[in-house]
């Protein structure tokens, strides 16, 4: 059976259409979608993936790095410092009770340690030049009045205590945290007649 006229136009005006069609150019990525296989484009799209999350590693590791950095400087800013002030060399004498012949001798030096943030530490030590003429009687009040057993301590801790609490008290804000002694000597002198 022979096709009518009009479906002959039809099929000529698809012909037609076809051939545009195909002169048309196709881009490349079409033509590579349409010639490879489904395996292909899975690789591609794993491998675009697994690039992506090694990226947003790298950016996460790297804003980690920075925000503990910042932490270290903060920290750093905050940190402890240990101030020595020294309010001088001392020297004591007294008449020993055991033995009334003999001059006991004591020269030492004595230091406060402060400890505080950079701001802290310079106003301590603001505060204790201003009342270091104080400072240093309560040091020679403790010295004068302690025994000979504490005197001989080889760390004179509970002089050591004593003068810690007592400059304390004076200051008023529980600044100093040690009393040092870093010279101290002790020796009889005979008391001459």
């Amino acid at each position: 059976m022979p096709l009518s006229a009009d479906t002959m136009r039809s099929l000529e005006r698809l012909d037609t259409f076809q051939e545009t069609f195909d002169r048309e150019e196709v881009p490349r990525w079409k033509l590579l979608i349409q010639k490879t296989d489904s395996l292909f484009l899975l690789i591609l799209i794993i491998a675009l993936f697994s690039f992506g999350t090694f990226v947003l590693l790298l950016v996460s590791k790297t804003v980690k790095q920075s925000a503990e950095k910042k932490q270290q400087q903060a920290s750093s800013e905050k940190k402890v410092n240990v101030l020595e002030i020294s309010l001088g060399e001392f020297e004591s004498m007294k008449t020993s009770r055991k033995n009334p012949e003999y001059l006991s001798v004591i020269e030492y030096e004595a230091t406060l340690s402060v400890e505080g943030n950079r701001i802290g530490t310079m106003e301590n030590e603001r505060e204790i030049y201003s009342r270091k003429n104080r400072l240093r009687s309560i040091v020679e009040l403790e010295i004068n009045s302690a025994s000979a057993q504490e005197l001989n301590e080889p760390d004179l801790g509970s002089i050591r205590s004593s003068i810690l609490l007592q400059v304390n008290k004076f200051l008023g804000d529980g600044s100093v945290n040690d009393v040092l002694f870093p010279y101290y000597v002790m020796f009889n002198l005979p008391v001459s007649p």
